[in-house]
């Protein structure tokens, strides 16, 4: 790992990733909805991935995916909805974040 990056968020660990993978099959049945909860999901999983694919983060497809991860990041930390679930015996959980607008990142490619 390169000490060269001092915004890296701390990796996640076994149990987190493995909370991200069920948010991201929940995600694919269409059990889970809150998009900022899978975005995150999807950049655990990403980073993951990334890291035990040793890849080269400055260049080719290891560059893309670390710009994904931060993009999928921020689109976390702004993007959340409401959720209430019912467990099997009755009792109702409510999770609410507040969802705020924010405009896309500015494109690498412009010219």
């Amino acid at each position: 790992m390169d000490g060269d990056n001092d915004k890296e968020s701390p990796k996640p660990s076994n149990s987190e990733l493995m909370a991200s993978a069920k948010v991201m099959s929940e995600a694919v049945t269409g059990q889970e909805t809150d998009t900022g909860k899978i975005a995150g999901a999807a950049a655990d999983i990403l980073d993951a991935a990334a890291s035990y694919g040793i890849i080269d983060e400055t260049q080719g497809l290891g560059k893309l995916a670390d710009q994904a991860e931060d993009y999928l990041h921020k689109y976390e930390t702004t993007h959340t909805t409401t959720v209430t679930k019912t467990d099997a015996s009755g009792n109702k959980t409510t999770e609410t974040t507040t969802t705020t607008s924010s405009t896309s990142p500015p494109d690498d490619d412009d010219k």
